[in-house]
């Protein structure tokens, strides 16, 4: 595509003469965003070689509108989350070897025109390269600001790393990422699961920084529910990769509990003879369920080490 490669030549992203040219893969998920995603794809079309959809079970045009505006169209036959067309897109720039795919969502939250931007860290050796919101973050709502931190503490933990914005879905991969990310996670928590997955196989993760276009009607999930779903698979994450942390410490909260009744029950029944049995069998099960815990950290740890 002839404007393609003046656009990339011009962003320093392609070699000139018989060097190798940057082969661009775009991939966009897509639930029911008819009025935004053709835009979308003919923008990104600007810095690809080629632009793939991912109609996740619209019930609207948004697959019609993808295709008419250049798009290659997979569709779902019912919507199955954001993380399964996700992974149908990484299946598909498997088949097509691209030297960098890059992520973006079909609502008008990313600005196309900062595709160079991302690509260019993967060319410099990187293989997860994550736009950073953090910058601008006093455009996002108070409330999803607080849910965001809690998700980014959370998968740092998973991952062991420091990056900024944990949840921006536009970042853009090399080929080895491509190939080696192994993802399961149907729903956003894929997200925090790609970077935890990157940094366990020791790919390269950096961010770069990014616009932080503010949709008004650009999420119809309910934000506490989101946010609660995306965290409780971000923990079983944390759980599975680091099993001596999450077990560890939810094995002292468990016993300091029971610690802390036994205390109490101790205090009240020197003070009036009572032995306050419910408070004895309470203190048992907090510390015996600590002490499972930990044992269970240490236990899945070792098992984890000898894979």
């Amino acid at each position: 595509m002839i404007l393609h490669s003046a656009l990339m030549k011009d962003c320093g992203l392609e070699a000139s003469g018989t060097e190798h040219k940057v082969r661009v893969l775009a991939g966009i998920p897509a639930y029911n965003e008819a009025s935004c995603v053709g835009s979308v794809v003919l923008q990104a079309g600007q810095y690809a070689d080629e632009v793939i959809v991912v109609d996740d079970g619209s019930t609207d045009d948004t697959a019609a509108v993808a295709g008419l505006a250049g798009a290659a169209v997979i569709r779902h036959g019912e919507n199955r989350g954001k993380g399964s067309a996700i992974q149908s897109i990484l299946a598909e720039a498997r088949k097509r070897k691209p030297d960098a795919l890059v992520l973006l969502d079909a609502d008008s939250q990313h600005d196309p025109h900062e595709i160079p931007a991302l690509i260019k860290p993967v060319l410099e050796g990187y293989d997860l390269v994550i736009g950073s919101r953090e910058a601008q973050r006093e455009k996002t709502r108070a409330y999803r600001r607080l849910g965001q931190k809690v998700l980014l503490h959370a998968t740092r933990l998973a991952s062991r790393s420091n990056i900024t914005d944990s949840e921006s879905g536009f970042r853009a991969l090399s080929a080895k990422a491509i190939d080696e990310l192994e993802l399961k996670e149907n729903g956003f928590a894929i997200e925090s699961e790609m970077i935890a997955s990157a940094a366990s196989k020791r790919l390269r993760i950096t961010e770069v920084p990014i616009s932080n276009i503010y949709v008004r009607d650009g999420s119809t999930l309910n934000p506490v529910r989101h946010g609660v779903g995306v965290l409780s698979r971000v923990l079983v994450m944390i759980a599975r990769l680091r099993p001596l942390f999450f077990f560890g410490v939810l094995g002292a909260i468990l016993l300091a509990i029971g610690i802390a009744i036994g205390v109490r029950v101790h205090t009240i029944a020197t003070g009036s003879g009572d032995p306050a049995v419910a408070g004895v069998v309470l203190t048992a099960l907090f510390i015996i369920a600590g002490l499972l815990a930990v044992f269970t950290g240490v236990i899945l740890n070792a098992l984890g080490r000898r894979k």
